[in-house]
């Protein structure tokens, strides 16, 4: 199988120098990298360890996961995009098996590999899974854009979850290619400080808030309830002094507001 017909598409925010070495993996593929946090430094670091990338850049704020994905995808020019993160291990021969479902399997729109240790044994090592997580995919790139990529409403979460939802309503399907495997360093691709861990857990609750009330999926009770319950244990965080605590029921509090704010503006 020939690799001239993948593009490599990554999504960079704050990345640790450590993980940035990473990407030396991909330095035979054809490479388009959105890099979201405006390192200046960024761009010649990078070209040191991949010659073939293609570099963008954000001119104001954040576009998130899904949008900024999708801004990479419509300057793909090959047949297949993988999409993945810097912190995620892979070899050039997984990633060519990442093939084989859109070759057996006229429904597939998604391929992913085994990122567990476990052995797992399918007939023809491919398996229709109900969804996939977006640390790394390979997908046909125009069948992906015509779909309507990845729901530009999600920031970051969810917006995997929301596509695996819809591919499920659809005539398409993901499938498990069992015999590629990725090693995912899940949180490695960002220094984590004050503002990744409130972007973090304000639009996780965002993106549950919205994917269950894109779905009919959002109750009554828990639009009551639960910021309710959350109140409190941001009391109980401020009388225990729990920091970290506090920080993340604060922002969920914001990312179920933020929800709110976002349905009076639709």
């Amino acid at each position: 199988m020939k690799i001239e017909d993948i593009t490599v598409v990554l999504l960079l925010y704050n990345t640790p120098p450590n993980v940035i070495k990473n990407l030396k993996i991909y330095k035979d593929f054809k490479i388009l990298i959105l890099d979201q946090s405006n390192d200046f430094i960024l761009k010649k670091k990078l070209l040191k360890i991949l010659p073939n990338i293609q570099f963008y850049k954000v001119t104001k704020d954040n576009l998130g996961f899904a949008q900024g994905v999708n801004f990479l995808i419509k300057k793909v020019k090959t047949k297949y995009f993988l999409c993945t993160q810097p912190d995620v291990i892979v070899s050039k021969k997984d990633i060519l098996k990442l093939k084989k479902p859109f070759l057996l399997k006229k429904d597939c729109i998604i391929s992913i590999p085994s990122i567990t240790s476990k052995s797992i044994n399918f007939k023809n090592n491919i398996q229709s899974v109900n969804s996939f997580i977006g640390a790394i995919f390979l997908s046909e790139t125009n069948k992906f854009i015509k779909f309507g990529g990845f729901d530009a409403d999600f920031f970051f979460y969810w917006e995997d979850v929301d596509f695996s939802q819809r591919v499920k309503l659809s005539r398409y399907n993901i499938y498990l290619s069992s015999l590629s495997k990725a090693k995912h360093l899940f949180g490695k691709s960002t220094e984590i400080n004050f503002k990744i861990f409130f972007l973090k857990y304000s639009n996780f609750k965002f993106g549950e808030y919205l994917f269950q009330y894109k779905f009919n999926k959002l109750k009554i009770v828990k639009q009551f309830r639960e910021p309710f319950l959350i109140i409190i244990k941001i009391f109980i965080s401020l009388i225990t002094f729990n920091k970290t605590n506090l920080y993340k029921y604060f922002s969920f509090i914001l990312g179920i507001i933020r929800f709110y704010l976002h349905l009076l503006k639709k």
